[in-house]
């Protein structure tokens, strides 16, 4: 069951619950009370659920894939910065859509957290020779890094690094651009182009997991980081179903009453096993030598 209402919620009034600056306080409170509206409403959706179920069968878990935070400064343009290391050019047009100039852009920001080397060969409008591939991303990290916001002084970039140094983040394979960055949290943005640790105003990036049901502990905070892709193995192990082969997260031992139950009830059904091969070879044997019993009877 799927409820996207926080979601849609943070992007339509963040800078209302927590304003950037004060030319857009005032409104606080009355934003608060409607977002502790669709709390509640959320709340009594769950409520509703777990009135259906029993706990001591059913495993009921409420995951959410990220969190949101306020900002605190416009956005920097990734474009912008690349287009005056001389790695990007582009021209904006009076309707205020960008348009690339192909022949000249090394690199280009694309979905969300990535950039692209216009590589030739692979890229339509390619003029990156496959030779100059790593020399040019190179040059992109160093313009991301080098880069001062002018506005404020800071340096917003807090993290870029090349596609095949991005698995220390858990990213990969061939949907990851050849760069993955991540901008300081201060700036705009309820999430996105930001690690998953980013806070600000008491506010976090961090996504919420609430477990409940046989075999999970109750009451318990797990210290250890989870990420989305262990949620599925961990429900896998406690309903006793096959965990798919491609599942790339781990089992949250850390969650669960007993770790080892299910070694235990193997070992246990081993012994039965054992005790029951033994009861059969006995009856097996008994049932071979009564085949060759005989009787004599005197008149």
């Amino acid at each position: 069951l799927h409820a996207h209402c926080p979601d849609w919620t943070y992007h339509a009034f963040m800078r209302k619950l927590e304003p950037p600056g004060p030319e857009e306080a005032g409104e606080e409170e009355l934003y608060r009370k409607a977002e502790l509206g669709f709390y509640k409403s959320l709340d009594k959706m769950v409520g509703r659920i777990l009135e259906k179920v029993d706990l001591s069968e059913t495993i009921v878990v409420l995951v959410s894939d990220h969190g949101a935070k306020p900002h605190l400064y416009a956005r920097p343009s990734i474009l912008k910065i690349l287009a005056e290391a001389g790695l990007a050019d582009y021209r904006v047009e009076e309707d205020g859509k960008i348009v690339i100039n192909w022949e000249k852009t090394k690199a280009v920001p694309q979905r969300a957290a990535y950039i692209y080397i216009n590589l030739k060969g692979r890229d339509p409008h390619g003029i990156v020779d496959p030779k100059d591939y790593d020399k040019v991303r190179d040059e992109v990290i160093r313009a991301l890094y080098d880069y001062t916001d002018p506005e404020t002084g800071i340096k917003p970039i807090i993290l870029a690094l090349k596609k095949e140094d991005a698995r220390i983040i858990g990213l990969y394979g061939d949907r990851v651009g050849d760069i993955v960055y991540a901008i300081d949290p201060r700036y705009r943005g309820e999430h996105g182009t930001f690690l998953p640790t980013g806070e600000l105003k008491a506010r976090s990036l961090k996504g919420l997991l609430i477990m409940a049901g046989p075999g999970i502990k109750r009451g318990y905070v797990m210290e250890r980081t989870c990420w989305l892709t262990d949620i599925v193995p961990t429900v896998c192990y406690l309903m006793e179903l096959p965990i798919p082969r491609n599942t790339e997260g781990a089992i949250l031992y850390q969650a669960l009453e007993d770790p080892n139950i299910k070694l235990k009830e193997l070992r246990r059904l081993r012994e039965e096993y054992r005790k029951l091969k033994i009861k059969y070879e006995r009856l097996q044997r008994t049932i071979e030598s009564e085949k060759y019993l005989t009787h004599k009877y005197e008149l």
